[in-house]
């Protein structure tokens, strides 16, 4: 019988993504490719890997999450100081309802997410904090829906329609991207850096695709993160491993055993629209 779980906190969405309208890019710097009504489709699988009081891996679940839908629909939006952001939203094809949307800026020097709203639109796993306890479900809830006033700001107190600022904008990419660049990616809640890991070759509907492997160190969590980057194509695929992770129930969200988890979201469409 399958095993019911939560899984909480590592809300993504799909697409780190932003740039001109136009797309001759004049500065010289090779950016992330993206021009208006730009469309991508992943498809999401997820392995749930279940321990025993020993450490030892007794089961396993394979989920098909489901395909998201990440799609640029401004690319000269204003909010407050900043200006000609790229606006994204993000949607599971399951809950077209359901939208998020991430305000970028992109500049010479990097790509970064200013702000958001309804994050909690895309799927969730739950990280280990240090080596000697766990998240619990309340404490993850609390980070996402109450962070501190010194994080981020809302602009109403409806969290479906509010739109969150990140205190210092959160660096996704640092440009020109080179084997070994590393830089902070984010400081609060909690400090994270990003670096480029290698050059490998990808295949997409058959055809190879240059991709740079960004990877991310999160100190004091046990969750690896793997973007496969093409500045031709973009975000290729997504791998998110998870150990050590609290499996709950429902009705006793705190009480469960630990397993592993293992994300792979893989670019199965994209559109170029004008």
């Amino acid at each position: 019988m399958k095993k019911i779980f939560i899984s909480i906190l590592f809300v993504f969405c799909l697409l780190i993504s932003c740039g001109d309208d136009n797309p001759t890019n004049n500065s010289g710097v090779e950016k992330y490719p993206t021009k208006l009504n730009m469309e991508w489709e992943y498809n999401t699988n997820t392995v749930i890997e279940y321990y025993d009081t020993l450490g030892n891996i007794i089961d396993s679940d394979n989920l098909d999450i489901g395909n998201t839908i990440a799609k640029i629909i401004n690319t000269k939006e204003t909010l407050n100081s900043y200006k000609n952001l790229v606006k994204f939203e993000c949607y599971d094809v399951q809950t077209l309802n359901n939208k998020n949307y991430d305000w970028y800026a992109n500049s010479d020097s990097g790509l970064f997410l200013v702000a958001y709203s309804n994050a909690g639109s895309t799927q969730w796993v739950i990280p280990k904090i240090n080596s000697s306890r766990y998240l619990t479900i309340d404490e993850l809830f609390s980070i996402i829906k109450s962070p501190a006033p010194d994080f981020l700001t809302s602009s109403t107190s409806n969290p479906m329609d509010s739109i969150i600022y990140y205190t210092i904008p959160r660096q996704a990419l640092a440009y020109p991207l080179t084997i070994n660049k590393s830089w902070i990616e984010l400081v609060y809640p909690w400090y994270r850096e990003r670096y480029v890991e290698k050059i490998v070759t990808e295949f997409f509907q058959g055809q190879p695709v240059k991709c740079y492997i960004i990877k991310v160190n999160w100190p004091g969590y046990d969750i690896e993160i793997n973007d496969y980057i093409s500045l031709e194509k973009g975000l290729i695929k997504r791998e998110i491993l998870a150990d050590s992770v609290i499996i709950t129930t429902p009705i006793n969200p705190d009480s469960g055993g630990f397993g592993r988890i293992s994300s792979y979201s893989n670019l199965v469409r994209i559109s170029d629209e004008d």
